[in-house]
């Protein structure tokens, strides 16, 4: 499928909403979102999982929920918002506390450089993490005043989701996995 020229944010979401597959938008240009592995999925709902014990209800969204600025569309695995802005949308999301990527091997550059300096530009961010599908690993950037500080990787226990104060294991994390 051949895609459209569009001049922004809003014109790519009008576009988006009529396809049958789903779509990022960034730098100006369209790309296809890629699929996702069993085990990828399985870390992501142990995710859901885990957030979903300790905050509202309504806070926690997984990958269908597309986050949008005046510049970029994604689809991060996992967002949590308490922002009231969002809790009439719908589809969308655009003032997250938390953002977690589960990294993949077509996935990592990009949740590592050009979606992790997109993110750090939302004011309402917190804290954004990392996790590897192919090893225990994970990773945190956290806002610290006007700076972000990136954390040494982590592969051992408790990850600690520090904008949201929620801690899990590995074991927990990885759960349904050979990992």
């Amino acid at each position: 499928m051949r895609v459209p020229q569009v001049s922004g944010t809003d014109e790519f979401i009008r576009w988006e909403e009529r396809q049958e597959q789903r779509y990022e938008f960034a730098d100006g240009a369209i790309s296809p979102f890629p699929g996702a592995t069993r085990r990828h999925e399985i870390i992501v709902v142990n995710l859901l999982v885990a957030l979903r014990r300790s905050l509202a209800a309504n806070s926690v969204c997984g990958p269908g929920m597309k986050l949008v600025s005046d510049t970029y569309s994604r689809y991060p695995d996992v967002s949590v918002s308490f922002d009231p802005r969002d809790s009439a949308e719908t589809t969308k999301t655009r003032y997250p506390t938390l953002l977690i990527e589960v990294l993949s091997k077509s996935s990592g550059a990009t949740d590592r450089g050009p979606k992790a300096d997109e993110y750090r530009t939302l004011e309402t961010l917190r804290e954004y993490v990392l996790i590897d599908s192919r090893k225990r690993w994970a990773q945190t950037i956290r806002r610290a005043g006007d700076a972000w500080i990136v954390s040494l990787p982590i592969r051992a226990d408790p990850l600690r989701f520090e904008s949201v104060s929620v801690s899990m294991t590995f074991d927990e994390l990885y759960a349904g996995t050979e990992l």
